[in-house]
């Protein structure tokens, strides 16, 4: 541990980063001192109308967060009031409180109908405001990030992906947060979403991008109650229905939410799949007609401001899914001269929980030192009750296996930052944090027709040492850089208790460094250059033994010996006005991904995940949103290439591909929204995996009635295109299938507010940087 402090410390004398950012928030009034109902505050530089920062004034309030230290311009716009300009010098969180005057005119009635920006840009990130009501009237929170620029949905709705970057971490505010986290939020709690293709040092070792989400805040006391509901018409009905208020008074603030969502699911997919060496080949479809899905989702929180810098917060989220499915599977088998057609009904009970609680002290050291200690246990539970029944050739179904699983995980977290002052441009931040986690999976199955049973009773654990510094600060006027290092020490060790045999035990260290520079060149146009490693770890449940049945040939299963990918990223922005173009390259070792494997004189084949030996690629990325007059739109095209390589694969030729994003909204009327847009991918080949193209349109129309009602009607694929085609052929197996997603959908949301207050700022800090490996 001495040689890692003195590496640490050297570091802090060799990098530095960006500047302190703080809040700048208001309350805005006309000459009546009445809170003045909606309006836009906007943000410049003091020598130019670039637009830094931009907000909604809601009920006489808005909050811009994490506004670099400088001068600015602050441009107050209300409809029916005089625009009012105030300079603003931001050395610490601001508090502005603005009189407005009301505009006269001779005219007998005037509707001014303007739209307002839905995205921003900067440096290639991408900020989206969703309070747009578009978005704000999405129930689900995985839907909301499905109607994104350049984020990708899986298949099953339970993962995102951001086009060239991978699985991103997910912060709220400045701290870190889990999928079932984000899951358990409803859409109308958030105001913001920042997608961050370059993260700095401060966010963990994983983080090759971030999803950085902002809650709508605001000063004022008192309550707020959201309650909403959307009726959904897919291939089956589906219904949401959510609740989330806040109380402020003094010095503490109350949250809670909670959404009961009754779902059924359709879900299919096919595969064709063959085994040369073994003469084997076998084709299959997978129908779930309807996935009977009770979802309860919630949280609350207490957050406590002992003085204008020390609070101490507490928070919990659970979420709960039951499902009662019946999966039907027709399967065609060949196997040298001998065939069988089989239909498979597989009845499955699962259940899953998820809960996690954290505790948080922020203390203010001195003028020029703040510490932050935070401790966090989170748990996650899973019991599958399956019984599985095969019919061979059209003769009868009979019950052929029994099985129980379960799995259950515990994380327990802790960790301590420091962040001092070192100057007025230049600042330090240190910290360390240990993560704890122990599972258990149990399987029992019991084959009906031989009349045995096999049992298995795996554990698992892995813990993770952390220590990192960063350094940050700026070169004059016109040069910022930022830079830091964090080091990893990483043990975990899985067994098998029958045989108390170790099948995994890894120790390992690492070094992910990270960089970065931006050279202003003018008012309106800078360069950004990023340099960073990162590591991603398989979720906690990829390692474990539980399997699921697909037919009498195939099974689902995990994989006990996932090694992690480590992926190293170099890029160069540059921006010019709000639009950016940039080229990123990357490489990647150990890269995860779902193939279906066969050992020579097995009984069946196994569908999991497995590493690959390497990956890299090339994008370049073209984002331009644009706003004028009631039109607003959102664009973002990217030319990728991708290489995967592995010994076992058979080589494909390598081609670029396209991605394509385009939304536009019209403000029709004072309180009306016509919004359309799709988003596309051409025919991807990648080296081992080909993947298809694919075109999907989306339309929405919203509307606010009597302020506080808001009404949405959205059209989803309208022509069912979201289908996900792959092949590829590893390790002596060649496959070809398809993904049927059911996403076309027409659906109603109905919400209505009401309360004397908006959700008041709210403060607290995940402190286990794995949660979204708790699946």
């Amino acid at each position: 541990m001495r040689g890692l402090w003195f590496s640490l410390c050297s570091l802090v004398g060799t990098l530095v980063c960006a500047q302190n950012t703080y809040d700048i928030s208001g309350n805005i009034t006309d000459d009546q001192n009445q809170l003045v109902s909606i309006g836009d505050a906007l943000l410049f530089p003091i020598a130019n109308d670039t637009l830094v920062a931009y907000t909604s004034i809601i009920d006489g309030a808005f909050l811009m967060p994490n506004i670099p230290e400088g001068s600015y311009r602050l441009r107050v716009s209300c409809l029916g009031f005089e625009d009012v300009e105030q300079n603003l010098v931001v050395t610490g969180n601001l508090v502005v409180s603005i009189q407005l005057v009301a505009h006269t005119t001779n005219l007998e009635a005037v509707e001014v109908v303007a739209a307002r920006p839905v995205t921003t840009n900067e440096n290639g990130n991408l900020k989206i405001d969703v309070t747009n009501p578009v978005f704000s009237a999405i129930p689900d929170p995985m839907e909301l990030l499905s109607r994104l620029p350049n984020l990708q949905v899986s298949p099953d709705w339970a993962s995102v992906t951001i086009l060239g970057k991978g699985t991103p971490l997910v912060y709220l505010g400045n701290q870190r947060i889990s999928m079932e986290e984000f899951n358990a939020l409803t859409v109308d709690d958030i105001s913001t979403i920042e997608i961050i293709r370059n993260p700095s040092a401060k966010y963990e070792a994983n983080g090759r991008a971030v999803l950085l989400i902002t809650r709508k805040s605001n000063l004022s006391e008192g309550f707020r109650l959201n309650l909403s509901e959307t009726l959904s018409f897919k291939r089956n009905f589906n219904n949401y229905s959510n609740i989330n208020g806040s109380y402020h008074s003094g010095k503490v603030t109350l949250k809670a939410n909670f959404a009961y969502n009754d779902l059924l699911q359709w879900e299919s997919h096919q595969f064709e799949f063959g085994i040369p060496d073994a003469d084997i080949f076998s084709d299959y479809l997978i129908l779930v007609d309807r996935n009977d899905r009770i979802e309860l989702n919630g949280g609350g929180g207490l957050f406590y401001q002992i003085n204008d810098t020390d609070y101490f917060s507490a928070n919990t989220t659970f979420r709960s899914q039951t499902n009662d499915v019946i999966i039907a599977t027709d399967t065609f088998l060949r196997q040298g001269s001998e065939q069988d057609d089989i239909l498979t009904e597989t009845n499955n009970q699962n259940n899953k929980r998820f809960g996690s609680a954290n505790l948080n002290y922020a203390r203010k050291l001195n003028t020029k030192t703040n510490v932050f200690a935070g401790i966090q246990y989170s748990s996650y539970e899973q019991r599958l009750d399956t019984e599985i029944a095969n019919n061979y050739n059209t003769t009868a179904f009979d019950i052929s296996q029994l099985r129980e699983q379960r799995y259950r995980i515990n994380v327990l977290t802790y960790r301590m930052d420091f962040d001092k002052k070192l100057t007025n441009d230049l600042k330090w931040e240190f910290g360390a944090n240990n993560s704890i986690a122990r599972a258990n999976a149990q399987t029992n199955i019991q084959f009906l027709e031989t009349a045995s049973n096999l049992e298995i009773d795996y554990d698992y654990s892995e813990s993770t040492i952390a220590a990192y510094t960063t350094l940050s600060g700026e070169l004059g006027e016109k040069v910022q850089f930022n830079g830091g290092l964090r080091v990893e020490n990483n043990t975990v060790k899985g067994e098998e208790e029958a045989e108390n045999i170790p099948l995994v035990n890894r120790r390992s260290t690492n070094l992910f460094p990270k960089a970065n520079l931006t050279v202003e060149l003018d008012s309106t146009k800078h360069l950004t250059f990023n340099y960073g490693k990162s590591i991603d770890r398989p979720n906690y449940s990829s390692a474990s033994s539980i399997q699921i049945f697909f037919n009498p040939f195939l099974e689902g299963e995990g994989n006990v010996n996932l090694l992690p990918t480590v992926t190293e990223d170099l890029s160069a922005v540059f921006q010019f006005g709000n639009n950016s173009l940039s080229i990123e390259y990357f490489k990647r070792k150990n890269p995860i991904y779902y193939t279906i494997g066969y050992t020579i004189g097995e009984e069946r084949a196994v569908f999991s995940l497995k590493n690959l030996e390497r990956e890299s690629g090339l994008d370049i990325n073209f984002n331009f949103p644009i706003t004028k007059g009631i039109w607003t739109s959102t664009n973002a095209v990217s030319l990728s290439r991708r290489r995967i390589q592995d010994a076992t694969a058979s080589g494909k030729p390598v081609k670029p591909y396209v991605y394509f994003y385009t939304d536009h909204q019209f403000k029709i009327g004072k309180e009306t929204t016509v919004s359309f847009g799709a988003w596309g991918l051409t025919k991807r080949s990648e080296g081992i995996f080909e993947r298809n193209a694919m075109v999907v349109w989306n339309a929405a129309l919203t509307k606010t009635f009597f302020k506080n009602w808001n009404c949405a009607l959205r059209f989803n694929d309208i022509t069912r295109a979201m289908n996900y085609e792959e092949s590829y052929a590893i390790n002596g197996v060649v496959a070809d299938g398809v993904y049927f997603v059911d996403a076309q959908e027409v659906a109603l949301s109905i919400k209505y507010t009401f309360g004397n207050s908006k959700d008041h700022d709210y403060n607290n800090k995940e402190v286990d940087e794995n949660l979204d490996r708790i699946k």
